[in-house]
Order: structure tokens, then C-alpha cells, then sequence
């Protein structure tokens, strides 16, 4: 009798777990439901900067800013500031550990917690309150033509004391342009940096353009005097709207 009921016991336990497989089988892929608020991720070979002349490391997270624009009521600054924090949020992310992929739970916190912050007022780019001369500085360019040191000599000659100097990347994200700046002693001068987390294919008006590109002036106090500069007074990027 009481090998019956053994029996009995593991062959109802089988087919429970049996039926529990099949039905996980069958469950859907569940997703965090951001996925209408994400453009579909450049290709390799198009995640490049023809005017920079340079390959981004890393692929970035575009943005729908109409789609944003409209679910929460967020203006072009705030948009572009969600979809820089998003980004340097996943790169941190990615840099502490070895996974290459983030869990939709984990996708659904970093994109709530970023537009939390924004919605607060947390700002990754603020200039100072006074400041009303900027220099947009080409980074992407200098080091192509290897002219660094021609950064460090503004520096010495006091050409960013009545300026302040932001540095403009097409191609490298926030953190590897501030380790750049690390390995090439300029981070005691004080630059703010724009990288490649900004650009978008979204203008101002939430509307679509071609290509990638930042509207900078969008950014600043309507009396703010905005510099270009680069070697050789090259012309401007493609990315850069000033």
C-alpha cells in the first residue's frame, strides 16, 4: 500500500512539472514596454562620423523624442538630456560587468530613474549661470590631425578665461572623452562636454531629420554668444546646429 501510494505521488508530480513546463513553454517573451520610446540601433558600418572622421566605440540608444514628447509632455532640452543620461547609464552599467545585454526589470528602472531625474531638474550639461561667451570646440578633429597640443596652448595663452570651453564629440561618449582628457593631461582645465550621447535624428520641433546632429543654441540662454572652433576654420560638422 505504501508503494502505491509512491506510485501515485511521482506520477502526479511528473505530470504537474510537465504541465508547468509546457506552460512556461507557451508564456510570451515578456518585455519592459519601452520599446516604442527606442529607434532601432545603427549598424556597424553606419555608426560612424563622416565629418569627424571617426568610428564610435559604442552603439547608442536613439530616442523617439515625438513619441516622449507626447506621453510626457518633455521639451527638446529635456528629451535630449534623457537620452544623454540614458546612455552614460548604460555604459556604466556595461563597464561593471561582463554581461552585454540589460534585463527588460533593468531597462524599465534605468529608463524610469533617468526620466525622474529629468523631470527634477537634473542637468548633465550646465553651464554656468553667468556664463553668456562659449567656445564649441571640435575635439573629434584635433585629435584626427593630431593637434592636440594646440588645446593645451589656448589654455596657456588664457583664451578659456573669458570663453568657457565646451568640448564637442561626434563619435566618443561621455566617459571615454573624459578619460581622454585624463590620459592627455586637460582635465584640469575645466571643459564642460556635448559627446556623441546627444546626437539625434530629432530636431528641436520633435520632428525627423537626416542624419544625426545637435541643436546647441537649444541648449543655452537665448543671450549667449556661441563660437565654433576647430583647426584651420574648418567647417562646421554635419552634427553641429548652431
Amino acid at each position: 500500500m505504501r508503494f502505491l501510494s509512491s506510485f501515485l505521488l511521482l506520477v502526479l508530480t511528473s505530470c504537474t512539472q510537465g504541465q508547468l513546463r509546457q506552460e512556461t513553454d507557451q508564456t510570451p517573451y515578456r518585455t519592459s514596454g519601452l520599446e516604442q520610446y527606442f529607434l532601432p540601433e545603427l549598424p556597424k558600418w553606419a555608426n560612424n562620423s563622416a565629418s569627424g572622421q571617426c568610428f564610435k566605440k559604442h552603439s547608442y540608444q536613439y530616442l523617439d523624442f515625438t513619441k516622449l514628447g507626447q506621453t510626457y509632455n518633455l521639451k527638446y532640452p529635456d528629451l535630449i538630456e534623457l537620452q544623454a543620461q540614458y546612455n552614460d547609464r548604460l555604459e556604466s552599467y556595461f563597464r561593471s560587468t561582463a554581461l552585454r545585454f540589460v534585463k527588460p526589470v533593468e531597462e524599465a528602472a534605468f529608463f524610469s530613474n533617468t526620466l525622474e531625474n529629468v523631470r527634477g531638474g537634473v542637468r548633465a550639461f550646465k553651464l554656468p549661470t553667468m556664463a553668456s561667451k562659449v567656445d564649441i570646440i571640435w575635439v573629434d578633429r584635433y585629435m584626427a590631425l593630431n593637434q592636440v597640443n594646440e588645446l593645451k596652448k589656448m589654455n596657456e595663452l588664457g583664451r578659456f578665461d573669458e570663453r568657457v570651453p565646451v568640448l564637442f564629440s561626434s563619435c566618443l561618449s561621455k566617459q571615454d572623452l573624459n578619460q581622454w582628457l585624463v590620459e592627455n593631461n586637460l582635465d584640469q582645465v575645466g571643459f564642460y562636454t556635448l559627446s556623441a550621447e546627444w546626437l539625434t535624428p530629432f530636431g528641436s520641433d520633435l520632428e525627423l531629420k537626416p542624419g544625426l546632429h545637435l541643436e546647441i543654441k537649444k541648449l543655452l540662454a537665448p543671450n549667449v554668444d556661441v563660437r565654433f572652433v576647430s583647426p584651420n576654420e574648418i567647417l562646421l560638422p554635419t552634427e553641429i546646429v548652431l
